[in-house]
Formats: C-alpha cells, sequence, structure tokens
C-alpha cells in the first residue's frame, strides 16, 4: 500500500486531486443510464424527420437482399428527391428498374409523400 504522502506526490505529478475528501466517490453509471443520458442530452430520438423515417425502414424498402448495398443518403433541399447511394453499377441498374416500387414505398410511410423522385450515386 501506499501512504498518503506518495499518493499526494502522484497526485500532484499528475494533475489531480490530492486531498482525497475533493474527489468524489459516486459510482459510475451503468451503460443504460449512460446511453440514456447521451441521448437525452444530444436531443437524440426527440425529433422524427423524414429521412430518419426512411432509413428506419430501409430494409423493408428495398428488400433485404439489397438493404446491405445501398442506402438513403439525404433528401433534397425541397424534400422531393431522395438520394441513395449504390454499391455499383450493377446495385444502381436494380434500383432504377425498381424506381416506381421503391417510391410507392417510400410514400406509404407517415410524413413520406412529398418524396417524388430518387437520385443514385
Amino acid at each position: 500500500m501506499r501512504s498518503h504522502k506518495e499518493m499526494d506526490l502522484v497526485s500532484n505529478f499528475m494533475g489531480l486531486p490530492s486531498d482525497r475528501a475533493e474527489t468524489t466517490t459516486r459510482p459510475p453509471l451503468s451503460m443504460e443510464n449512460l446511453v440514456e443520458k447521451v441521448w437525452e442530452d444530444w436531443g437524440i430520438g426527440e425529433e422524427e424527420t423524414i429521412e430518419s423515417i426512411i432509413s428506419g425502414n430501409w430494409q423493408k424498402i428495398v428488400g433485404r437482399n439489397l438493404s446491405g448495398k445501398c442506402a438513403p443518403v439525404n433528401l433534397s433541399k425541397d424534400g422531393k428527391t431522395l438520394l441513395i447511394r449504390a454499391a455499383s453499377s450493377t446495385i444502381k441498374q436494380e434500383l432504377s428498374f425498381r424506381k416506381i416500387e421503391i417510391l410507392k414505398k417510400i410514400n406509404s410511410l407517415k410524413d413520406c409523400r412529398a418524396v417524388k423522385n430518387l437520385r443514385i450515386n
């Protein structure tokens, strides 16, 4: 065990409080409480945007096979065009073939009726 003098010397060297009364001994937060605190501090989950609705339903929109090979990026400023990033030209072509079907599925989602076009990159 180290003496109080040694602890004070190490604390001073490291720029830490040397008096044990200055340190708090509260227990650490659980991971669940830490995540909740961060979500609350950052405002995560408070406002549901059209982009978050589309992202959350992406696998339902394009199907399981395509969902891992493409992703929605963002909406245009007017909210009418969805930019989609595709992993390859083959995926781009498949998305183009299914454009009308994809738009119908997007438009069926809550608050997503304004999306009228897809831009696939």
